[in-house]
């Protein structure tokens, strides 16, 4: 199995350490990703990205899910990580989903990769992209990095494939930023 180490991670964490537009974003919508009222709204981790936290974080809710019981290939088998913000979260400290946001990895038909727009349906607007706001090209540049790297691990490059089919078969409207 082709394990991403807490090293690999921090390092791609750190490769991210940039912002999508000039200043921090969260200050254009009042940091709302991590305010949401909705108890289930939060995301999952990557294979191993738990091993950069303890698990004992204060700003996170921790829950572990059955693959089973949820949206994932059949490759991804057991149980994964979702954690939820408790209100505020430390900007060094966010996982990697959290730092690549307005953006997501999407991989076309061809097996081509892209960094599109998030086209999850949220439950609050994100000013980014309800505005279409232009990116910093440092920031898309970096994203693509990430997940080019990331796509080099099987169960992230399944997740990735299953959820680019998907929006495929929902006719969703995709904007790439960035392709191979």
């Amino acid at each position: 199995m082709d394990v991403i180490s807490k090293e690999k991670y921090l390092k791609l964490y750190k490769m991210l350490d940039v912002s999508p537009i000039e200043g921090d974003c969260g200050k254009l919508c009042n940091e709302v990703c991590c305010k949401v009222k909705n108890s289930d709204f939060g995301i999952y981790l990557l294979p191993n990205e738990d091993s950069i936290f303890t698990g004992k974080e204060e700003w996170l809710i921790w829950e572990k899910h059955s693959t089973e019981d949820y949206d994932f290939p059949p490759s991804w088998q057991g149980e994964v990580f979702f954690i939820r913000c408790q209100g505020f979260c430390p900007r060094d400290k966010r996982p990697l989903q959290c730092r690549t946001f307005p953006l997501a990895p999407h991989i076309d038909e061809m097996g081509k990769l892209h960094v599109i727009w998030e086209t999850l349906e949220l439950p609050y607007k994100c000013p980014l992209i309800e505005n279409n706001i232009e990116l910093n090209p440092l920031f898309i540049e970096r994203v693509f990095s990430v997940w080019k790297e990331l796509i080099k691990n099987s169960l992230i490059k399944d997740l990735v494939i299953w959820d680019s089919k998907q929006r495929t078969i929902d006719g969703t409207n995709i904007v790439s930023l960035k392709s191979d």
